[in-house]
């Protein structure tokens, strides 16, 4: 009879290879047979693709189980039916069918060492989430449960073997290296205590922490469990295959030189010019992992990712990224910075992120608070230039943007200039922006007749049954979002009101 453990690794791995075919196998038929992709559109297709959507956002996607907190985002229906799905396929394979406590702990540490190939496939998070076609931030939240149930089911393994030996004999490998990996794993805790005040060292330290715990695995399940040595070689090998996947982007993007990133602080603000050794594509709304070794002592080994706020049709000789600092290694460019424009060589890895679906809708919502203001920019700047080339369906742009600080406001004036003044170009003008703020002493003021400031908060309903009422009949809306966290449930909840209306929502890889 087959391994249960065995058939739980085969169908994992193959629903794994399937997230990271498909957009391989996407882009080689729209190359190869773009009719084949032309017959989706079909009716009654689309009608009913837009029915199952409708009916998934309403039922899984939009209702609310547990609202973000500080160290946690929201969680969706559908998002606790899958990890419900997961752990419940991780306890079955280990508890049935129920035989003794040592088969169930041996089942369980098993499963520990394939969910941890899942979590070891690559050195970078960007990296696996550009693989499997998801969000950084889906990702992350699929690394964390993935992690959760690996430590869980080595809890089990541990108890249930140390239950069934009358005597534990340290020294010996098998037991030893058992303590270390561990001892290793439970202090993967001490970088979640860490990140909120150093997010960097606290990386580094989890991925040493994840390299130890390989090795002492290694070591741990000895020459006589062949699948789990197997398992581990798998895993080691797809790792190292990442590796390489990154050294060779990194060769192709920088050549036998570095870039240089020119880096300016003022109105709190960074905003970095990074000039790159060969032109580079960026597609709107995608990021970059910066590194600026001589930003600090520490910045060596530290890497952060920021989006591009600057977009063209043509590859880019440079790319522009426009900076909150906070803490950590912001902190350090803001000091780099602090007497003036200075410049230092740089290195990056990217571009990562999905491609918007911005332009298959009539009407477009930028909905921005703060620096989430960088996230919008680079997909406005492709829809008012799509659209003028009569490259996308976009008729309205509204862009909406709470300012949290003047001086931000300020430092981004002359991107929002730029983005109206490519609008009119053509003098068919769809751009639109509202920007709103609680600073004392401004109330409405008009910005020629597509810009106005307004004095408060949002006023989201009013907004979108604004929108509704004044766009084409029948036309799509999208709601594109990067802002704060109590401005995404309010929008949430509103969107479950306006189930009917045929308005999708879109969050953006960066959120503030």
């Amino acid at each position: 009879m087959i391994e249960i453990t065995l058939v739980y690794a085969i169908v994992s791995g193959g629903l794994f290879c399937l997230l990271l075919l498909r957009r391989p196998l996407y882009g080689i038929i729209q190359r190869a047979c773009p009719l084949l992709l032309e017959l989706r559109r079909l009716p009654p297709l689309p009608s009913i693709s837009q029915g199952i959507k409708r009916l998934v956002a309403d039922h899984l996607t939009y209702p609310t189980l547990l609202s973000p907190g500080r160290y946690f985002d929201r969680w969706s229906r559908g998002d606790a039916l899958l990890l419900l799905a997961y752990f419940a396929a991780n306890i079955s394979c280990f508890l049935v069918p129920w035989s003794s406590v040592h088969q169930a702990g041996r089942r369980a540490g098993v499963l520990a060492v394939v969910n941890l190939l899942f979590l070891c496939v690559n050195p970078y998070l960007s990296l696996q989430a550009d693989m499997m076609g998801i969000s950084l931030q889906n990702y992350r939240r699929l690394h964390a449960c993935v992690g959760a149930a690996t430590f869980l089911l080595s809890v089990f393994h541990a108890i249930a073997a140390g239950s069934l030996r009358s005597k534990f004999i340290r020294e010996e490998p098998v037991n030893l290296f058992a303590i270390v990996a561990m001892s290793c794993l439970c202090a993967q805790f001490i970088p979640l205590a860490l990140r909120r005040f150093t997010y960097e060292c606290a990386l580094r330290l989890h991925q040493l922490l994840a390299l130890a715990i390989g090795y002492a695995l290694w070591r741990h399940v000895g020459a006589t469990h062949h699948l789990s040595r197997l398992y581990l070689c798998v895993g080691a090998a797809l790792f190292l295959v990442s590796c390489a996947v990154l050294l060779v982007s990194l060769l192709y993007y920088h050549g036998l030189g570095l870039s240089r990133a020119r880096i300016s602080y003022d109105l709190q603000t960074i905003t970095v010019r990074l000039y790159l050794h060969k032109p580079l594509k960026i597609q709107a709304g995608q990021y970059i992992n910066l590194w600026v070794p001589w930003a600090s002592l520490s910045s060596f080994a530290q890497t952060h990712p920021f989006t591009v706020i600057s977009w063209s049709e043509e590859p880019q000789e440079y790319l522009e990224l426009f900076i909150q600092p906070v803490r950590g290694f912001t902190r350090d460019l803001m000091s780099l910075s602090a007497y003036g424009p200075t410049t230092c060589i740089a290195l990056f890895s990217g571009p990562h992120g999905k491609q918007s679906h911005m332009h298959e809708y009539e009407n477009v919502v930028m909905i921005a608070t703060g620096f989430g203001i960088a996230a919008q920019f680079p997909h406005l700047k492709k829809l008012i230039h799509d659209h003028h080339v009569q490259r996308t369906n976009v008729r309205r742009i509204h862009l909406i943007w709470k300012i949290e600080a003047l001086d931000v406001g300020i430092a981004a004036q002359q991107l929002l200039n730029e983005a109206l003044d490519e609008d009119k170009l053509y003098g068919d003008r769809i751009l639109r922006i509202s920007m709103y703020s609680n600073i004392n002493g401004i109330s409405e003021v008009p910005f020629g007749r597509r810009a106005t400031w307004y004095q408060g908060e949002i006023p989201l309903r009013e907004i979108l049954t604004t929108e509704i009422a004044e766009r084409r009949k029948s036309s799509s809306t999208v709601v594109a979002i990067s802002a704060e966290k109590a401005l995404r449930r309010e929008l949430i909840d509103l969107m479950r009101e306006l189930r009917a209306t045929n308005i999708d929502l879109a969050h953006l890889e960066y959120q503030p």
